[in-house]
């Protein structure tokens, strides 16, 4: 007979807190997209930054306030999970956010998921957990050298991608860089989180830069629910903060996996396919449910 493998507790308690802190992000974030893109295709603003337009608008809508309570109440069990397990494989977990939030915005629209949208989504989210998930260790001891290196290429990214999407004429794609930018900030909140957390009950410089990326992160993310619609963001942001967390914890900590090229290349292809089958569904994107407003005002936004 074969034996148990004994999980542990800490193990089954980070998977039971990412999952919730999921459950809490999909919330928010439905709440959120909707009541953001409202009040920008209704204000139809051409700034650089569409939600500082419309910040006034979103903070008295209920149902925005709503979402950021959820926000932060799934942050603060983000970083217990990130306490107790590895980054690489909370960050993992976080990616079922697509598999509540889609659902929740199809309802808010009164339409039915297609089976297309369903295969996206579970394809999205396994790819993605088989490929930063596989063989992830538990936190190990830092790396102080990486970190100014990590620090600078991530800030030039942001700054890169936010710069192109200004350039961008398609709403969609500017709201699917803008989220990219977002993911950047989160992944850099998730280290920042474990370093902070590692040296307690002690002070630690990583304290400091939590609130920074965590603020930017959630200023890009309402930008990116503000320009095009839930998939479209969240997707974008669901990628790039799991792919950027594991690459974080295998060059900013001592211990390192071998990841295997089978694995990575399924992994790949599904999150692919995935991504082809939700950009493409009907049922998801929003963008032309505005008819009100004039087509060439939100395109040149």
């Amino acid at each position: 007979m074969p034996e148990l493998v004994d999980v542990g507790a800490p193990a089954v308690g980070t998977v039971c807190l990412a999952l919730c802190a999921a459950l809490l992000f999909a919330v928010s974030a439905a709440l959120q997209q909707g009541a953001a893109r409202r009040a920008a295709t209704e204000a139809g603003t051409g700034r650089f930054l569409v939600i500082v337009g419309v910040a006034r608008s979103v903070l008295s809508d209920r149902r925005w306030l709503a979402g950021q309570g959820a926000n932060v109440a799934g942050f603060a069990v983000h970083a217990v999970a990130l306490r107790l397990g590895a980054i690489a494989v909370v960050q993992a977990l976080l990616v079922v956010q697509l598999l509540f939030a889609l659902p929740i915005a199809a309802a808010r629209r009164r339409r039915a998921l297609l089976v297309r949208d369903w295969a996206g989504t579970v394809s999205v989210c396994g790819g993605l957990i088989l490929l930063v998930g596989q063989g992830a260790t538990a936190h190990a001891e830092v790396r102080p050298r990486a970190l100014p290196w990590a620090g600078a290429s991530v800030f030039v990214a942001i700054l890169v991608l936010v710069g192109v999407s200004r350039l961008t004429a398609a709403t969609q794609w500017r709201s699917a860089l803008v989220a990219v930018a977002a993911g950047c900030c989160f992944s850099t909140t998730a280290v920042l989180v474990v370093l902070a957390t590692s040296a307690l009950p002690g002070p630690s410089w990583a304290l400091l830069g939590i609130p920074v990326s965590t603020v930017l992160g959630g200023l890009l993310t309402q930008e990116a629910y503000a320009r095009g619609s839930l998939p479209t963001a969240l997707t974008a942001m669901t990628i790039t903060d799991p792919v950027l967390s594991y690459v974080a914890g295998q060059t900013l900590f001592a211990a390192r996996t071998q990841p295997h090229l089978v694995p990575l290349g399924l992994a790949a292809l599904a999150v692919i396919a995935g991504i082809a089958l939700l950009a493409n569904s009907p049922t998801l994107h929003d963008e032309l449910d505005h008819t009100h407003v004039p087509p060439r005002q939100w395109a040149h936004q």
